[in-house]
């Protein structure tokens, strides 16, 4: 076999592989970004899911419909964490409306703290 010959052969391979680690590097990248969306938009899917929930919760909590009542008067609800582990609340109510403008305050370590609205 010509010695051009095998230089060439050698040259086409060292060339194919040139190209198959770069094909293999950008596949391995576009894979690894595709998990970490998949993961980023399932996180997202997670916290919207919650939602319906969430809504339900709040119209239960300060809406005309009250929540299953026990003889002591105490209200009952069942709610899930973000472990999905059920967990048992039990509620006294005491539900004040607040007009507009008016800063709800109550007292954490003997200092009034300003009460933010839940978003």
């Amino acid at each position: 076999m010509p010695a051009w010959f095998e230089t060439a052969v050698v040259m086409a391979f060292a060339i194919a592989a040139v190209f198959f680690f770069a094909k293999y590097r950008e596949t391995a990248a576009a894979l690894h970004e595709s998990e970490r969306m998949k993961k980023r938009l399932s996180n997202d899917l997670d916290r919207y899911r919650d939602m319906p929930r969430l809504r339900a919760l709040r119209d239960a909590l300060v809406g005309a419909d009250s929540l299953p009542v026990d003889d002591d008067g105490r209200e009952h609800l069942l709610v899930r964490d973000g472990d999905l582990q059920l967990h048992h609340i039990t509620l006294r109510r005491q539900c004040n409306a607040v007009s507009e403008g008016t800063k709800v305050t109550y007292t954490r370590n003997g200092e009034e703290v300003v009460l933010n609205e839940l978003e």
